[in-house]
């Protein structure tokens, strides 16, 4: 069974990198009218009624934190069997000595129609093939399941409260999920028409991935605000002080286990000539490097052969040494606009990429065709990440620029997007 389902969403740019690890939270939200602009819903309409009683609890304490809801009593459509149910999941929770320490928020809250950064903190003693992951109550009594080690939630169109759910599971095989550890979160969704959000005095810090474990942090300001300094804080124990709004960091992957994945908070002081100081945070996934005398899982060779306004076809040719090998599974497409907007979707890697020949172990030689003409004006880049895992079972990706666009256009207008083909 697969705690995956394909997706396609869209989300704010944190890094320029896509990381890829489980993690899992649900939420509810009074219903809303879609607003044109809603992500693809990854609905998973059950083939077989399921009902909560079918849920078997082998722990006898609780394992959700409600200490975020006091007050606002959390609805049956949120309640982890519920979703369960609506994923035709059999829930088992499994006493466990993982702990999730804390869910961070970009900010406190949300504006309608907007989105917020959101990551789980896991403690405790590691377990082996523990997952984490977000799920929440979709349309029609079906639900919706995306992995990732953070997650840009998109608010809804309506203010009003939504409850947003992180799990540590564990897949127990058939439809039995192990839940080892969850936690649920309070959203306030507020309406922030006429300016509201930028007259509260928001800052907010953009990242820009420089390689892997290297950033540029940039400092934004409300454009009514001119901070007289900036303190840093990276979450690996480094500080810095700067009197610009830009700081640039490397953090140290020989820490991190081969091919391990780590999200850091970044946390950002801005002193202001009168009045209290701004504050913002950010979140950077970082991948640990395998060790220098080992060969790489997989390698990449890339060649463009064409690049004009009708079509861009890039040679792909991927290959594994002959101690190893690797499965594919799928292809995640990012669809980045000038804007700062990214657009996500997944399908079975063989669906994006055409293999002309078969190399053994996993190895492969195709291609990739982009249509400039089936994008929108509003598309600056399509990055496409190869995703596998190899004979131990250990997470195998590749990613490489299937189509780039050099300057923007003259007034890029949100109503020209296209939705990905």
């Amino acid at each position: 069974m697969s705690l995956e389902s394909p997706r396609r969403r869209w989300v704010t740019l944190v890094a320029g990198a896509a990381v890829s690890s489980l993690l899992g939270l649900g939420f509810w939200c009074p219903p809303r009218p879609h607003d044109g602009v809603a992500p693809e819903s990854r609905s998973l309409a059950p083939p077989e009624p399921v009902v909560p009683s079918a849920s078997v609890v082998e722990s006898r304490t609780s394992i959700v934190s409600t200490s975020s809801m006091e007050g606002v009593p959390m609805p049956a459509s949120a309640s982890g069997e519920a979703l369960a149910a609506a994923l035709n999941e059999e829930r088992v929770v499994l006493a466990s000595s993982t702990v999730i320490e804390r869910l961070e928020m970009d900010r406190p809250w949300a504006c309608a129609g907007g989105q917020v950064s959101l990551a789980g903190r896991v403690g405790g003693a590691p377990e082996s093939g523990a997952l984490y992951r977000w799920v929440w109550p979709g349309s029609d009594s079906a639900a919706e399941l995306h992995p990732g080690a953070r997650l840009q939630w998109r608010a809804p169109a309506a203010p009003g409260t939504c409850f947003v759910r992180f799990q540590v599971c564990k897949d127990l095989g058939g439809r039995r999920v192990g839940v080892l550890a969850e936690q649920v979160l309070r959203i306030e969704v507020r309406d922030c028409a006429g300016g509201a959000e930028h007259e509260a005095g928001q800052l907010e810090v953009s990242v820009t991935q420089r390689a892997n474990g290297a950033f540029l942090f940039r400092a934004v300001p409300p454009e009514s605000e001119s901070p007289t300094g900036y303190a840093w804080d990276f979450g690996d124990g480094r500080t810095a002080v700067t009197t610009g709004p830009e700081v640039e960091h490397a953090y140290d992957t020989r820490m991190l286990e081969s091919l391990d994945v780590r999200t850091f908070t970044v946390r950002l002081t801005a002193s202001r000539r009168a009045g209290t100081a701004l504050s913002a945070i950010a979140f950077v996934g970082v991948r640990g490097q395998p060790p220098s005398d080992e060969p790489p899982p997989a390698t990449l060779t890339l060649s463009r052969t064409s690049g004009d306004s009708e079509v861009w076809r890039s040679e792909v040719s991927v290959g594994v040494p002959e101690q190893g090998g690797v499965t594919w599974e799928r292809v995640e497409r990012l669809t980045l606009h000038w804007d700062d907007q990214v657009e996500v979707m997944t399908r079975e890697w063989r669906q994006v990429i055409t293999v002309e020949e078969e190399l053994g172990r996993g190895g492969f030689r195709g291609f990739v065709v982009v249509r400039p003409s089936e994008l929108a004006a509003t598309v600056k880049q399509v990055v496409d990440v190869l995703h596998g895992r190899d004979d131990s079972g250990v997470k195998v990706s590749l990613s490489w620029a299937s189509f780039k666009r050099e300057a923007p256009p003259v007034k890029p207008s949100v109503e020209a997007r296209l939705p990905l083909k």
